[in-house]
């Protein structure tokens, strides 16, 4: 017996969600920024764990830096088999578990403009690696849990937003950006944030946070009570540190305030005009070779140590301090009070065979 001819049924375009797919597959679906398009054909969703194996297999992140982004889940999965083991008559109750899913927003066009590579970021009590990876079409963010944040782009750039308030102890997440950020603003309150590269200007506020940058433009950063670890900062720095720490690992700047906290700086200074106010702090400048600098600082209260010649004026209470290094192209002007700065001249810099002096 023939059987009836059924009509065709339409065939999906590939990379085309058909509706509930994501319902019967088990992944949380992310709904898309009221003012961005959502990239069609949408990759497919990549969870936090793969997400960050990836990076590494790729060398975008190192083995040390995949187990701090994966240790909450291990710890989550490790509580979850002791609650197991203890309770073992205990009903299990099916539950549809949301994988933490993967969230693409287009580059194209957000409000009828182009969407910047700046980002702007407001980061409280949880953890962001931000990496440069250029085989992605698109921003994308994966966290160790789902549905609490949520990345938007807008004319001022893309930043990251709370979906849920309140505590987020122990979230982790990663945002990968097909471009190198150009300038960043960035708030941390008691979270972290590393950052590989940023061509342009950063503009950090930690309070009782931590951040890691790499190779920077420019940077301007106020730390309370937080920790910066920086890497090389080609144009301007300024720095004010209340209570906190920050190291630099290379610049050919420096306007700094440090009050109660401290400060390892290292550089080539060669031009232009410095300063550093250290208030019941801790400085140390590495000078490196080819600096040429004339130094000017006063103490009061304080000390002022050099591993090249500085001449020495007044007392214990008050004292000024005069010396050069190199030709003497830059300036450097430091003020001391009850604390201490320590310069320290590179090996081969005429002057730094004379020893400590202060």
């Amino acid at each position: 017996m023939t059987n009836p001819q059924q009509p065709e049924t339409p065939q999906p375009t590939p990379g085309e969600t058909q509706p509930g797919e994501a319902q019967r597959s088990g992944q949380a679906e992310v709904a898309p920024p009221q003012n961005a398009r959502v990239t069609a054909p949408r990759p497919e969703p990549e969870s936090f764990g793969a997400h960050v194996e990836r990076l590494v297999a790729e060398g975008k992140l190192t083995v040390a830096e995949a187990a701090e982004l994966l240790e909450p889940a291990a710890q989550a999965a490790q509580v979850g088999a002791t609650q197991s083991t203890a309770q073992p008559t205990a009903q299990p109750t099916a539950q549809p578990t949301a994988q933490p899913a993967t969230q693409a927003v287009s580059l194209d066009k957000v409000n009828g403009s182009d969407v910047p590579p700046d980002l702007r970021l407001e980061i409280e009590g949880y953890s962001l690696q931000v990496v440069h990876d250029p085989s992605l079409p698109s921003p994308r963010l994966t966290a160790s849990r789902d549905g609490v944040l949520e990345l938007r782009g807008g004319p001022a750039g893309w930043s990251i937003g709370r979906v849920q308030h309140g505590l987020a102890w122990g979230l982790k997440a990663v945002l990968g950006l097909p471009f190198v950020a150009r300038d960043v603003q960035t708030e941390i309150s008691g979270g972290n944030l590393t950052l590989s590269r940023i061509s342009g200007r950063a503009r950090l506020e930690v309070s009782g946070g931590n951040a890691t940058l790499g190779e920077t433009g420019a940077l301007n950063a106020e730390v309370s009570g937080g920790n910066l670890i920086a890497g090389a900062v080609g144009g301007d720095l300024r720095l004010e540190v209340n209570g906190g720490n920050v190291s630099v690992a290379h610049s050919s700047s420096l306007q700094a305030e440090i009050n109660g906290g401290q400060l390892s700086w290292a550089g080539r200074l060669n031009a232009g005009q410095h300063t550093l106010e250290v208030n019941g702090g801790q400085a140390t400048l590495r000078l490196e070779e080819g600096s040429s600098v004339q130094v000017q600082a006063q103490s009061t209260l304080g000390g002022v140590s050099s591993s090249f010649p500085l001449q020495k004026t007044g007392g214990m209470m008050h004292a000024r301090y005069a010396g050069t290094l190199g030709g003497g192209e830059a300036s450097l002007r430091c003020e001391v009070n009850a604390g201490q700065i320590r310069l320290v001249a590179g090996s081969s810099v005429a002057g730094s065979s004379e020893g400590w002096r202060s």
